[in-house]
């Protein structure tokens, strides 16, 4: 019989062992929690104004995306015809180039006055309004690649 007392008594501070460490785990267990909601609230308030930013950017941007999409509409349409208007100028000077070239060659140039004459001439009328053209040629070349890297 004192063996069998023994055994419940065993068993019993077993159970107590057992409630006593379930105890534990629980108290652990709501620490953890506890903590974790720190971190969170920690966190949240840490990264709260930049969600609240980010929001704010995704409400605030379409209507700027869509004035600067019809404004570059406008520029390339504008580029276009300022382009177009730059082809037919440097075609012209191209065609009076090619006339001073036929009148050059038809005439006789006599003297070294009369050349240096039609080299100024040629220089005034020709080349520079050509360089000229160039140059815009190129800066809207640029002007172009620039609009449809940007839009």
């Amino acid at each position: 019989m004192a063996f069998l007392w023994s055994v419940v008594i065993l068993m019993a501070v077993a159970l107590a062992a057992e409630l006593f460490a379930l105890v534990g785990v629980v108290l652990v267990g709501i620490r953890v929690a506890r903590r974790a909601l720190a971190w969170k609230e920690e966190l949240a308030g840490k990264f709260d104004p930049s969600i609240r930013l980010a929001k704010e950017l995704r409400r605030s941007l379409p209507p700027y995306l869509e004035s600067l999409r019809r404004d570059s509409r406008e520029i390339g349409a504008l580029l276009a015809v300022r382009f177009r208007a730059v082809q037919d100028t440097y075609s012209d000077a191209k065609r009076r180039a090619q006339r001073i070239r036929f009148r050059l060659n038809s005439e006789s140039v006599q003297t070294i006055e009369q050349l240096q004459q039609d080299r100024q001439i040629l220089q005034r009328d020709v080349l520079k309004p050509a360089r000229t053209v160039s140059r815009l040629v190129h800066g809207l070349g640029a002007a172009l690649w620039l609009l449809r890297k940007v839009a």
